[in-house]
This record gives C-alpha cells, sequence and structure tokens, in this order.
C-alpha cells in the first residue's frame, strides 16, 4: 500500500510540474511581449507620430473616421450598448458607426436599434445576412426568404448601399447590383491562427497593450486584394474594411434580479448562474453602466474602432452625403493603431494642376496628366496598375507623383509605414479609374 501511495504521489508531483511546465511555455511569450516586444513598438510608433506633417488639402470635401460591421446587442452574439459603443467610438475620434446586426428571422424591419446622433456619433442601423452588409438609408423591410440577387437589388435600387461581407467566401460575384466588399475584415484575419497563443497574451497584457495583441493575428490579405483587382477591371467594386466587432470574446458576469450572478462568455453566450457566498465575492465590482460586475475581455469596441477605420470624403457627417460617398469609392481604408491617416489624400491632376477626379473617381485618359498621394506620415507609397505594382516611392516620403506613362484601367495606392526595420501595410486607397 505504501508503494501505492508512494507511487501516486509521484505522479500526481510530475502531473502538476508538467502543468506548471505548459503555463510557463504558454506565458513566456506573453511576458517577453510585455516587458520587451510591445513597449518597443509602441515606442516606434509613438516617434513616428511626432514626424506627422499635415499636408495641405487638395481635395475639397471632408474626411470623416468611420467602421463599418459593427453588431450591437440587436445581434444573437453580442450585448453591446450605447454605453459601449459610444465611449470608444468618442476615445478613438470615430464619426460614425453603420451598425449591421443580425436579423432574428426572416423579417428584418429597418431603421431598428440606434441611428442618427448620440454624444456626437453618427449611427446609421445596417444589417448582415446571407453574406450581405446592408444598409437601406431610410425606412425598409428586408424579407430574407426571398432570392438573394433580388434583395439586393431591391435594395439598391432604392438608394440603399449592398456591400459583400467575409470576402474569402463564396459569393455571386457577378451579380450586377452589389457595389462593394470588404478588403480587410479582422474576423477572416484570424481564422489561420489558433486563438490559444493570443489568449494567454491577452491575460498578460490585455491592459495597455491589447492592441498590439490583435495585431499578431494581421496577415496582408493578398488574395483578397487580388481577387477585388480583378473585379475592379470590369466595373467599380468599393473597397471598405471591417472589424466586424461584437466586444464578444470575452467573459463577464452580471447580477440578475434574484441576486444571483450570470455568467456570459464567447459570443454572448449565456454559461451558467450562480449564488454569491462569501468565498467568491472577493471578484465582484461594483456594476458597471452596463450593469457588469466581472470582465475579462479579448476584444472591445474601443480596441477594434482604433485597430482598422475607414476615412470617408464626404460633404458633410449625415447619413445622405455620407451614403453617396461610400457608393462613389470616396474612401480609404488605414490601420489606426499605428498611425492616424486624416489627411491622406490620392487624386488625379490635369495639364494645369488642377484636380480632375479623386479616389473612386473615373476620369478620362486625356484630361489627366498626374496621379498624386500626400500622407501626413511618412513612409513609402506603392501605385497598384490593374492589379500589379508598377511604382513605389522611398520608404519616408510624405508625396508621390507619378505622370507617365499613364494607361487606362484602375490606380489604387497601397502605403506602408517603417516599423521594426519592416514597410508594414496601413493604407489601402480605392482606385481611380481611367479611361
Amino acid at each position: 500500500m505504501t508503494i501505492v501511495k508512494r507511487i501516486l504521489k509521484y505522479l500526481l508531483l510530475g502531473l502538476l510540474g508538467l502543468i506548471g511546465l505548459l503555463l510557463i511555455i504558454q506565458f513566456t511569450p506573453g511576458i517577453w511581449h510585455h516587458w520587451v516586444t510591445y513597449p518597443s513598438y509602441e515606442k516606434e510608433v509613438n516617434e513616428l507620430a511626432k514626424l506627422r506633417k499635415e499636408p495641405s488639402a487638395q481635395i475639397n470635401l471632408n474626411t470623416y473616421r468611420g467602421v463599418m460591421h459593427v453588431h450591437s446587442y440587436l445581434s444573437h452574439d453580442s450585448r453591446g450598448t450605447l454605453d459601449d459603443l459610444i465611449p470608444a467610438a468618442k476615445t478613438d475620434g470615430i464619426d460614425f458607426i453603420f451598425l449591421t446586426d443580425h436579423p432574428h428571422g426572416d423579417i428584418d424591419t429597418l431603421p431598428k436599434g440606434f441611428r442618427g446622433f448620440h454624444d456626437g456619433v453618427l449611427i446609421e442601423p445596417g444589417t448582415e445576412k446571407q453574406g450581405f452588409c446592408a444598409w437601406p438609408l431610410h425606412p425598409a423591410i428586408i424579407k430574407w426568404n426571398a432570392n438573394r440577387d433580388s434583395i439586393a437589388k431591391k435594395i439598391v435600387s432604392n438608394g440603399g448601399i449592398v456591400f459583400y461581407a467575409h470576402s474569402e467566401e463564396e459569393h455571386n460575384w457577378i451579380n450586377p447590383d452589389f457595389q462593394g466588399m470588404e478588403i480587410y475584415n479582422f474576423h477572416t484575419d484570424t481564422k489561420d491562427q489558433s486563438p490559444v497563443p493570443i489568449l494567454f497574451d491577452v491575460l498578460v497584457n490585455g491592459g495597455a497593450y491589447r492592441h498590439w495583441v490583435l495585431r499578431q493575428f494581421f496577415d496582408p490579405q493578398t488574395p483578397i486584394l487580388a481577387h477585388w483587382d480583378s473585379l475592379n477591371n470590369t466595373r467599380k467594386i468599393v473597397g471598405f474594411s471591417a472589424i466586424d466587432a461584437h466586444e464578444n470574446q470575452n467573459l463577464r458576469a452580471r447580477y440578475l434580479p434574484d441576486g444571483r450572478i450570470q455568467w456570459v462568455g464567447n459570443n454572448a453566450h449565456n454559461l451558467d448562474t450562480m449564488e454569491v457566498k462569501f468565498w467568491n465575492k472577493w471578484i465582484f465590482s461594483a456594476p458597471d453602466k452596463s450593469g457588469w460586475v466581472f470582465k475579462l475581455l479579448v476584444d472591445t469596441y474601443q480596441t477594434g474602432f482604433n485597430y482598422v477605420t475607414n476615412y470617408v470624403m464626404s460633404d458633410s457627417l449625415t447619413t445622405s452625403s455620407l451614403g453617396k460617398n461610400m457608393k462613389q469609392g470616396h474612401l480609404f481604408i488605414a490601420f489606426k493603431s499605428l498611425g492616424d491617416a486624416k489627411g491622406f489624400q490620392f487624386y488625379g491632376t490635369n495639364s494645369k494642376d488642377s484636380i480632375t477626379g479623386i479616389l473612386g473617381d473615373s476620369i478620362k485618359i486625356d484630361q489627366l496628366k498626374n496621379l498624386k498621394a500626400s500622407s501626413p506620415l511618412p513612409g513609402q507609397f506603392t501605385l497598384v496598375h490593374n492589379g500589379k505594382t508598377i511604382n513605389t516611392s522611398t520608404a519616408n516620403a510624405y508625396q508621390f507623383s507619378f505622370s507617365e506613362p499613364i494607361e487606362k484601367g484602375t490606380y489604387r495606392i497601397e502605403m506602408s509605414l517603417n516599423l521594426q526595420g519592416k514597410l508594414i501595410p496601413w493604407v489601402y486607397t480605392n482606385p481611380i479609374y481611367i479611361y
């Protein structure tokens, strides 16, 4: 019996040792990131921000920062409220939020939920279903049990917007009514990596460095960009970015009316309820504005809104003006956590140096002399013609100009920032179309 106890003791000690070793292995990268990697990134981004030079405004439109493809409590997989959305937007300098809440059933009535200005932030309700991000931009009823292409046609013919979500998935790409597609989606970017290392990284760095933790997921979406370029060779397809924000990859708890605690996990699923006892009461704080008394957050609206942002050039901060300019392609996307891209411009000029069109516009070839771009931060400009790189600037340029040979086709700009000795993608513009 003594031998059996001794064997069990050693087995238990061995198991505990193995668990301890595995935890050390899992936590070590996050600890290294906390003390070395992320402070280095932060320092370099702050130094880059000091080099900011506001370009002289050449385009006679305002630039508004916004996030599209965002979910609130109206979606089955989110619990987000205005108390979550608006402070995040205000902190990140976001001017507008275009929501895309999942409908419950086959009948979707819009507007729904939040709409209009809330503490200076414009919210427009929309929906995501069957691969669409749809914003009717006016009161509408969408019957999702109808043919998908006929749904798109009806929304678009009534002045709304239909952009394809999750561009890595199958869509009817020859549908003449869809107007745009996601050229970057954060959720898409996470699909090729295991979430386990990120979770341990969050446990160590989920405070000040959460935005750098999320950057660990980033990969250039090369196949999607190539597909977008090929589609633009036949007709205009607007590209936009989606943070696909739910604020739902978290563990949270709040009080129920009967005094028990309800635990909510990933995708806003209810996990369990428990009684509050003397032995667990210490982990709960006073309720926040949304009633949560415990939060272990992996993703937040604030981190997501700052991660990747749409910059729309528009006459005014109104739904009608934003919608019109989005459909025209007067927008570019930027990874804002690396640097704010407000002030970035891409346009064409004639022989008199007058602007003949901006990103998203079509310009007759005999009215074009130069393609120009300017940036508030220094980096490398890359000019892409019909999907192929044809010109690059130095790695620390503020201005870019390309004059000849200019041929018919689509021209768009990618811009990268020099960080950690590497060129990191920062800005993607919509094309200028030369005919």
